[in-house]
């Protein structure tokens, strides 16, 4: 942790006066809780650690090319599972393939970004933390998104874990500048027995630098007490209503379900299944892996629709990058760039997103280029289906990413149809002041921002000129004008309009 952001923060709960831990109990941290928020959606990410292939995962079993530059590992289309647009899946995906089938796994195809890494640990970092190829964050994503949602942590801790891992070393996609927001466990109730005979150093530490630091650990070693007990009573709270298959990935997931159904209000957790670094004797090993997701997969799914939570919660694939288009010399392939991603629920629109990868026209390096930089897609999942506004979403990446259609909720149409954007207001019915946030991904002359009544006449100008890309908001007074429903219309001098109501009250 930043000691300075923790002292001051301590400052901050104290009124400025000198702060210990002999005033609170190992419990005390969870008497002062956020207040208590209703159930919102749940990511469930699933990490392919290793590189996984995209080419034999959603498969181009039409394109001669895939064959020539994979004799050995390519799969027959005769023996492949039919999506749509000439691309099938791995036969081994049989579970998966239901799903799509009920239109319940989105997959946004030739997801990468520009001037690739292909090292393992040097990737992985730039798919945790949401950098490009020559940034270096020591923060992760989501757990930036998480600190966006609990800003009074470490000082206050919330009622239930910010994140979950399963595991036993945690991510730097949890990490912040205020510490780790995660709690990493492989078994809740073990996890339980690890701390349920601890209690909380409660000795004042001594007013010293190390001090300062100590009182600091005292507090993370308060919260694991605190948290324990809270997983363990939701995970036995909940039982699994569907029978999973004997691996480890569906031990995990299984997990999830039951935390979830359990009363959990934790928003995103972590599984993660490795062997994707197929470099030898690739076609098996990445079939038998894909039919372990799969499965795991499709368990999880029927498991919380019985139980009624199917319209919150989304899974979301990803690895730290693709494999090369060409078969290697011992029947596997390298480390490439682009690959598909999967999202499975009830909240995706199903189906193919972008064009599907090309094989002749490859990178300088003869891999593939990428549809579309994986920042979109997390922008997407941000904004679409954890529910972060589109200023905090730029602020979040220090960019503005382009949504896709991967959820009910997202945009219909691909980035190249959308030139910008128009939120609704916020309040919504407002009776002073409403801001309202737009969001440029082209250069656009001329933007007109005004409010309309519902005859169509002008009643306020809002905003006229010319923006770069980039997330904006204005304050918006509707002083002065009558209660009811109003349009706030923004319209470009290249033809392009969007409108969002407005109700005054």
């Amino acid at each position: 942790m930043n000691r300075q952001t923790f002292l001051r923060q301590m400052a901050i709960l104290s009124g400025g006066v000198t702060w210990g831990m002999g005033s609170f109990s190992g419990r005390a941290f969870g008497a002062t809780p956020f207040a208590v928020k209703t159930r919102g959606n749940v990511l469930v990410i699933i990490q392919l650690n290793g590189g996984n292939d995209g080419l034999n995962t959603i498969i181009p079993a039409e394109d001669d090319n895939y064959f020539s530059k994979r004799p050995d590992i390519s799969i027959k289309k005769a023996d492949a599972l039919p999506l749509a647009n000439g691309m099938y899946m791995n036969p081994a995906m049989t579970s998966m393939k239901s799903l799509y089938d009920q239109g319940q796994v989105a997959i946004t195809q030739s997801v990468g970004y520009a001037n690739p890494n292909r090292s393992h640990f040097r990737a992985t970092d730039i798919w945790n933390t949401g950098s490009d190829s020559a940034t270096v964050w020591d923060e992760g994503w989501a757990g930036r998104f998480l600190e966006m949602q609990y800003p009074d942590y470490p000082v206050k801790l919330p009622k239930d874990p910010m994140a979950i891992q399963l595991g036993s070393v945690e991510s730097l996609l949890f990490q912040t500048d205020v510490g780790r927001v995660g709690t990493v466990f492989e078994d809740p109730n073990l996890f339980y027995q690890l701390v349920s005979g601890s209690l909380a150093d409660t000795e004042l530490p001594p007013a010293t630098l190390a001090g300062d630091e100590l009182a600091f650990l005292k507090q993370i070693a308060s919260s694991s007490i605190q948290y324990s007990s809270v997983i363990r009573d939701a995970a036995n709270k909940a039982k699994n209503t569907y029978t999973y298959p004997n691996t480890n990935l569906a031990k995990q997931m299984s997990i999830i379900a039951r935390l979830i159904a359990g009363g959990l209000e934790t928003p995103v957790y972590l599984a993660n299944i490795g062997g994707f670094d197929t470099h030898a004797n690739q076609k098996t090993q990445h079939a038998n892996l894909w039919k372990t997701i799969s499965e795991a997969v499709s368990a999880f799914q029927n498991d919380i629709k019985n139980q009624g939570l199917a319209d919150s919660v989304t899974i979301m694939t990803f690895s730290e990058f693709g494999r090369r288009v060409n078969q290697n010399g011992t029947q596997g392939t390298d480390h490439g760039t682009a690959a598909p991603m999967l999202f499975i629920g009830n909240t995706v629109r199903g189906g193919l997103i972008g064009a599907n990868p090309s094989l002749t026209n490859l990178d300088s390096n003869g891999d593939l280029r990428y549809n579309f930089d994986y920042r979109q897609v997390y922008s997407t999942v941000l904004r679409d289906h954890l529910g972060l506004d589109a200023y905090k979403t730029q602020s979040l990446f220090k960019q503005t990413f382009e949504r896709l259609p991967i959820f009910r909720t997202s945009p219909d149409v691909l980035p190249d149809v959308v030139g910008m954007e128009l939120n609704p207001p916020m309040p919504n019915p407002v009776s002073d002041l409403a801001i309202v946030q737009y969001v440029i991904y082209k250069p656009v002359l001329d933007i007109k921002i005004s409010v309309h009544d519902l005859q169509g006449q002008a009643m306020r100008e809002v905003y006229q000129g010319t923006r770069s890309q980039g997330t904006y908001q204005l304050n918006l007074s509707v002083l002065g004008l009558s209660r009811g429903t109003y349009i706030v219309r923004m319209a470009s001098s290249s033809g392009l309009s969007q409108h969002q109501r407005l109700i005054v009250q």
